[in-house]
């Protein structure tokens, strides 16, 4: 239940891979503080919307995500349908995903309880105190990319916000096809619209 109620959360964070931090040499935790800083800071109003486009333009490996949520469909689409694809996810994130988490995260209690880096990867762990769910711990992967952290997964109480939505899409695309996730994807942006 607990997964379910946070999935606006896990939908912003999954494309979340790749928030690159603003200056060099700051430490994975201070890219994750920044990422919920944004999204608490988040008003639903134009000034907020324009904001969130320019960093989600700027900051997120949308389309690494997009390849990896596709897995084998990814190779099978043309060049046009993989920036069709790409730009849909964005829009998500933009439109659905960031005002949801917002509003979730705008009265929690948020611990930072550790961060571990070994080499060029790194974990932050956090412990989220939350009105209706008690406490949940939510883990962030980084790894450095181009002398910069990033972050590439979230872990909700353990479980892999990247390998969640990959089933997810999955189970979508064998059922109905992927023409039938595209449609999907765009019914929910029009319903948030």
């Amino acid at each position: 239940m607990r997964i379910r109620r946070l999935t606006s959360f896990c939908v912003i964070a999954a494309v979340v891979f790749g928030v690159v931090s603003q200056g060099w040499g700051e430490t994975p935790a201070e890219i994750v503080k920044q990422l919920i800083g944004s999204v608490r800071s988040y008003k639903n109003t134009d000034n907020s919307a324009a904001q969130v486009r320019k960093v989600t333009e700027e900051t997120l490996a949308i389309q690494e995500l997009a390849q990896h949520v596709l897995g084998p469909q990814w190779g099978k689409l043309s060049a046009r349908e993989q920036q069709d694809f790409v730009q849909l996810l964005q829009d998500l994130v933009q439109k659905v995903a960031y005002p949801k988490s917002a509003e979730f995260f705008r009265d929690l209690q948020i611990e930072f309880t550790t961060e571990r880096v070994n080499g060029n990867e790194a974990e932050v762990e956090t412990v989220v105190s939350h009105p209706q769910e008690g406490v949940v711990t939510i883990g962030y992967r980084l790894r450095q990319k181009a002398g910069r952290w990033v972050i590439t997964d979230v872990l909700l109480d353990d479980v892999s916000l990247v390998t969640n939505l990959r089933t997810q899409m999955q189970q979508v695309i064998a059922k109905e096809s992927y023409q039938g996730l595209v449609r999907r994807m765009r019914e929910k942006l029009a319903e948030e619209s």
